[in-house]
């Protein structure tokens, strides 16, 4: 699945970089187009592409680099308060309702009886 984001990101850079040399946006426009269409792609990826167990991660991150183009259109310290105030979001999301915990236990084997140890030997 990495893969599939990797093209689709790469892509979005590729277009933004285009229209940066196409002189329809400035150099802070450019950057700020490839954060809003990778952020966008992260998003679609999460729904499209990505297992269930990890939606909300992908969607997620996709706001938050979505969210680091708006300071082309609003103050550095805004943006920043709204993106930090994202990932906050994301972590507990992601902590409540992303991936599923695995249990790990040591043992390979089911539990033997007490005195069915294979260190003792009784004579």
């Amino acid at each position: 699945m990495k893969s599939t984001w990797g093209i689709g990101a790469l892509v979005a850079i590729l277009l933004s970089i285009a229209a940066g040399l196409l002189k329809l946006v400035d150099l802070r426009g450019t950057v700020s187009v490839i954060l809003l269409l990778v952020g966008l792609w992260t998003f679609v990826t999460a729904f499209a592409f990505v297992g269930r167990e990890d939606r909300a991660f992908y969607a997620g991150w996709g706001v938050v680099i979505a969210g680091l183009s708006l300071t082309y259109l609003v103050p550095l310290t805004e943006a920043l308060g709204l993106i930090l105030i994202a990932v906050a979001v994301l972590i507990v999301v992601t902590a409540y309702f992303g991936r599923t915990p695995k249990v790990l236990t040591a043992a390979a084997n089911p539990a033997s009886p007490p005195g069915d140890s294979p260190a003792v030997e009784f004579t």
